[in-house]
């Protein structure tokens, strides 16, 4: 996992100072897909190579500690047995997922709470931050809008990555904020549910079924590449990365085959995301 991003970071890197993958690789005197492999975390790179990028991409100080704290990493995964797990967490864990999240060409979400961060409303995160008694006007909230606004983003981005999000009913039923807040939050969905490049499906209450939907999980895959799934869980305040061993991540795709299937199909999803809407408008007209 560390290796893989580490190539997105050195392709960042590259391509801020205007540089081809093939004046990269004369500058380190290897072949011209030395560059490309390395940043699609197929093949790594070695101390001395590193150090020649980083000087040649006129990286920050602070990239290239990141970039040798993760080149360590990956060094250290190739010594590991076979059947051990592989857990990242660490303060940059968001760092990672924002990098994964770019790179990816599919990513799988799955909540069973709270409306996961790609597709929140404004007013649904200053709600949210509100509701733990911050200011919702605050620096750490202006931060996340900004951050979570850029995310957005990637769901219209030419060559986006395709999204699949199931969500629980308790994430369309969960009151963050008032009625109008759920109402715009819910009508947003919606609007989103209908690009080409996203699926969303949800899991009503009325479901019968023994398959656990309690869990919330990311799956990120890269090039329709399944032996290179990446598996994210977030817990307080970290997250945790899983990529090895295969059955693992296994566990977790198979559990999202099985949630794809208890979940309704993509078109009643969204009906039913628009007639919970409905309901909290009624609810509004009611009041006034």
């Amino acid at each position: 996992m560390q290796q893989r991003q580490l190539g997105n970071e050195l392709r960042k890197l590259r391509d801020a100072v205007g540089l081809t993958q093939e004046e990269a690789a004369e500058h380190l005197g290897k072949a011209h897909n030395k560059i490309s492999r390395v940043e699609n975390g197929k093949v790594s790179i070695a101390k001395m190579e590193l150090e020649a990028l980083l000087a040649l991409y006129q990286a920050s100080e602070k990239d290239k500690v990141w970039c040798r704290e993760l080149a360590k990493g990956a060094r250290r995964r190739r010594g590991r047995p076979r059947d051990e797990a592989a857990l990242y967490l660490g303060p940059k864990w968001f760092r990672a997922f924002r990098d994964f999240e770019q790179s990816a060409t599919q990513v799988m979400m799955v909540a069973s709470e709270v409306i996961p961060g790609i597709l929140q409303t404004e007013d649904y995160i200053r709600a949210m931050f509100a509701g733990r008694g911050n200011d919702p006007n605050g620096k750490a909230v202006e931060d996340t809008v900004r951050v979570r606004q850029e995310r957005r983003e990637i769901l219209t981005r030419e060559n986006a990555p395709h999204f699949s999000f199931v969500l629980s009913e308790s994430t369309l039923r969960r009151q963050i904020g008032d009625h109008n807040v759920m109402r715009d939050q819910l009508a947003y969905l919606a609007e989103v549910a209908l690009l080409p490049n996203v699926t969303l499906q949800v899991i009503p209450f009325s479901t019968r079924s023994y398959v656990d939907v309690g869990y919330d999980f990311v799956i990120f895959r890269f090039d329709q590449d399944t032996s290179t799934d990446i598996v994210y869980i977030e817990i307080y305040g970290d997250a945790i990365y899983i990529d090895k061993p295969p059955e693992a991540v296994r566990r977790y795709t198979d559990l999202l085959s099985q949630l794809y299937g208890i979940a309704l199909g993509p078109v009643e999803s969204r009906n039913f995301v628009l007639e919970v809407a409905d309901l909290l408008a009624g609810s509004n007209a009611r009041r006034d």
